[in-house]
């Protein structure tokens, strides 16, 4: 039987001609229907003009970076492309940013393109939709659970986690416990009409990333052990 299904859309933004590439080859001989701009303002364009599932968005470039193209495609309402930010420089500020205008991924340079392709392929990697008004606690908890190799996304507000939801299947969605209970009702009745096994984690007051990011991990070790049992222990 023939495989009629759409390629998976992804544009290369990187003002660097042999990564662009070099990236762009490897994407095609994988499967996936690759474009690439080179630079931000390329990219906004073209972004406009065309659906793309990924961005991956170099964050240092000459003309715009990659915070200010995430920040004019979110004013234009562009929210169904998935963000995947590379950077080779550590700018706190910068990361900041882009944590809060809402990512699927943030990878640091040097990188394999095999992760790339895991991370778009999303088959090994569990996927956590970080919604949280805590700057300090977001972008805290992000890089703990990035550095574990998780695939981590941030949103800034409210209807931007429900349209996360409703696009993408998470393993785990984490939000504040003394968020409005109207949106935690929101987020859970979402799951449960996307037919979704996310599961949903509440972060305490007084916890820190670090303590969270471990939770998360006890989580996921969990469910792995529960996944390896035979089908009559699972259900004790």
């Amino acid at each position: 039987m023939n495989d009629t299904r759409k390629p998976t859309t992804i544009l290369v933004v990187d003002d660097h001609p042999a990564i662009r590439t070099t990236m762009t080859d490897v994407l095609e001989a994988e499967g996936f229907k690759p474009d690439h701009a080179e630079n931000g303002s390329e990219a906004v364009e073209k972004c406009r003009v065309n659906e793309y599932d990924f961005v991956l968005l170099d964050m240092q470039m000459p003309d715009i970076n990659g915070v200010e193209v995430l920040r004019q495609l979110k004013a234009k309402k562009r929210y169904h492309s998935k963000f995947i930010v590379i950077t080779a420089f550590s700018i706190q500020e910068l990361e900041d940013q882009a944590c809060e205008l809402g990512i699927y991924a943030f990878l640091r340079k040097p990188i394999k393109v095999e992760k790339i392709i895991e991370i778009i392929r999303d088959n090994r990697g569990t996927s956590i939709l970080l919604h949280l008004e805590d700057k300090h606690m977001r972008c805290g908890i992000t890089h703990l659970l990035e550095e574990s190799g998780f695939i981590v996304t941030t949103t800034m507000n409210h209807d931007d986690a429900l349209n996360q939801l409703r696009q993408i299947n998470y393993n785990f969605v984490i939000y504040d416990s003394d968020s409005p209970g109207i949106e935690q009702d929101a987020i859970q009745r979402t799951i449960k009409s996307m037919d979704s096994d996310t599961t949903c984690v509440e972060t305490n007051e007084d916890e820190t990333p670090k303590q969270v990011s471990m939770r998360i991990k006890q989580l996921i070790e969990q469910s792995k052990k529960v996944a390896s049992l035979p089908n009559d222990q699972s259900l004790m």
